[in-house]
């Protein structure tokens, strides 16, 4: 097997997921679904069993708030000494445009005589298709858990709260890397949080995301306060971050292993703008691959990369339609509210260092102080250990008050 096979499918986490994508995939939730309420169950209404909880095909009604909550569903998966739900909330993915979302709770068990901080985690690649959200896969075991340090995080007494973001597990079209769609909806699933009031959850968070989650993070940072004032971001973590979606396409469009990427990320920009030609950026032999996205989690990524001749001539021109697009979702700033921390691979080519070196400057010309790490040798999958060691005490730091470190002076 080619040294890029690997590498291409650790854009999308297939490794780190492969135990939740086949049989056991709806294991947890369904079984869950039957469970006994207890003491410290979400008053919030109950879902159905199974796959139908996110059978959800209406509009929010226009007097829906964003966060309100439709339904929960209990998990059986969390980890010892804890306790986890599914829902469906109202989240405002565009200004005027509201929409429901999906994800995921999880808390200690028993209640907390004081507020518990929360902890928001924004997934990175995981397929278009609904049956590869995250919600609807099992939230695995140890150091193979999707949710990386989770387990610490929940002994810190931590809530742990996560998005699907829009389009994912539910109907709908989903709205892969458009930045600040998926970045309100991770917002969102912390004013749902806030909407369960067994949890006793506190308006502090941290946040962190991994891949396409490092875009959503970015995007956190630059609205929370305008977006969501009544929470206090007190930092936030990339983990080789996927952030400038032009730049990202330009460089994938340089490998063929890499055309999955590039074809996977057109349904969610138009998504997002859907006067957007398909036709314009793809050939039609690159077209015929598009139903392959419905179909299967990572299909798309194996059969696209033996593509010869995937894109158009002038796909990405300047000013295109497409090129536009692109451009637009990448325009936005840090805020320079919370402090980050980056964990980055010298070995990663899916997202580059001297793409990632960028964020860390506009980060720090925002004013946030950043403590960039930098692993010799690890490419874009095999850094997200290192992160999930590293990660829970920086968080537990941040809540703790304690001055957040920093490297600005040598980037």
């Amino acid at each position: 097997m080619p040294v890029e096979q690997p590498r291409m499918r650790s854009v999308f986490a297939k490794a780190a997921v492969a135990t939740s994508v086949a049989a056991m995939a709806f294991t947890a939730t369904i079984s869950a679904s039957s469970a006994e309420p207890k003491e410290d169950s979400p008053s919030a209404r109950p879902g159905p069993a199974g796959t139908t909880f996110w059978d959800v095909h209406e509009q929010p009604p226009e007097t829906a708030k964003p966060g309100d909550i439709y339904w929960v569903q209990p998990r059986s998966d969390a980890p010892s000494d804890a306790r986890g739900w599914n829902v469906v909330y109202v989240s405002e993915i565009q200004p005027g445009v509201k929409k429901y979302v999906s994800g995921e709770i999880y808390v200690p068990l028993g209640r907390s005589d004081t507020p518990r901080d929360v902890v928001l985690w924004n997934h990175e690649t995981t397929g278009l298709a609904d049956a590869c959200a995250p919600s609807r896969r099992s939230l695995g075991e140890g150091d193979r858990s999707r949710v990386p340090g989770i387990r610490e995080l929940l002994d810190q007494g931590r809530v742990v709260a996560m998005s699907d973001y829009p389009g994912q597990a539910l109907p709908g079209p989903s709205h892969y890397m458009v930045g600040q769609d998926n970045a309100r909806a991770s917002l969102d699933v912390l004013r749902a949080v806030q909407n369960l009031p067994e949890l006793n959850a506190s308006n502090r968070f941290v946040q962190y995301g991994w891949s396409q989650g490092g875009q959503t993070t970015m995007h956190v940072e630059s609205i929370a306060r305008t977006y969501a004032p009544e929470f206090e971001g007190l930092g936030a973590a990339l983990i080789a971050p996927a952030v400038r979606i032009l730049d990202l396409t330009h460089n994938s469009m340089q490998s063929p292993e890499l055309a999955g990427y590039v074809i996977s990320t057109l349904p969610g920009i138009k998504a997002a703008y859907p006067h957007l030609r398909y036709s314009d950026f793809l050939t039609g032999e690159a077209m015929e691959q598009l139903p392959a996205l419905a179909d299967g989690c990572f299909d798309i990524w194996d059969s696209a990369s033996t593509l010869r001749d995937p894109y158009q001539p002038g796909a990405l021109a300047p000013d295109s339609a497409w090129e536009q697009a692109l451009a637009a979702v990448d325009d936005f700033r840090p805020a320079g509210s919370m402090p980050f921390v980056i964990y980055q691979g010298s070995a990663d080519t899916t997202t580059p260092v001297e793409l990632t070196s960028r964020e860390r400057t506009a980060l720090c010309q925002a004013g946030s102080s950043v403590d960039y790490h930098q692993f010799d040798g690890l490419d874009h999958e095999s850094v997200v250990p290192e992160a999930t060691e590293q990660f829970p005490a920086w968080a537990a730091d941040r809540f703790a008050g304690e001055p957040a470190p920093g490297n600005c002076s040598q980037a």
